[in-house]
């Protein structure tokens, strides 16, 4: 386990959605403006490795020693249009698309279209 092996396997899973999206998106074009989001946690020997991709957030819950109180600590950010970061990058990315990350409807979207709710 390494992060190296990580980031090839979510830039694998990603290329496969899109392949699935060029594939289907002449006859089902609502395709082409779907999401996704990946979450690993993986333990290996004394190392925890924590990745995220979209809208998602990993969170490690830990018990108080003594205090028998539940702590939960954020251990990851959520990736979507919310985020300045976030939207900077789209843009970055997409150059000669200045409608990539519009605010409507009351936030901030890919497209116009895509915000998932946090």
């Amino acid at each position: 386990m390494s992060t190296e092996v990580i980031r090839r396997a979510f830039g694998a899973a990603e290329e496969e959605f899109l392949q699935q999206v060029r594939q289907a998106w002449r006859q089902r074009p609502k395709m082409a403006a779907v999401g996704s989001c990946c979450l690993l946690g993986a333990i290996s020997g004394d190392t925890l490795y924590v990745a995220n991709l979209g809208d998602s957030r990993a969170v490690l819950g830990r018990r108080v020693v003594g205090g028998g109180v539940a702590v939960a600590e954020r251990l990851t950010d959520e990736h979507n249009a919310a985020s300045e970061e976030v939207r900077r990058e789209l843009t970055a990315l997409n150059p000669d698309d200045a409608q990539i990350v519009v605010h409507a409807r009351g936030a901030w979207r890919v497209k116009g279209i895509i915000q998932v709710r946090v």
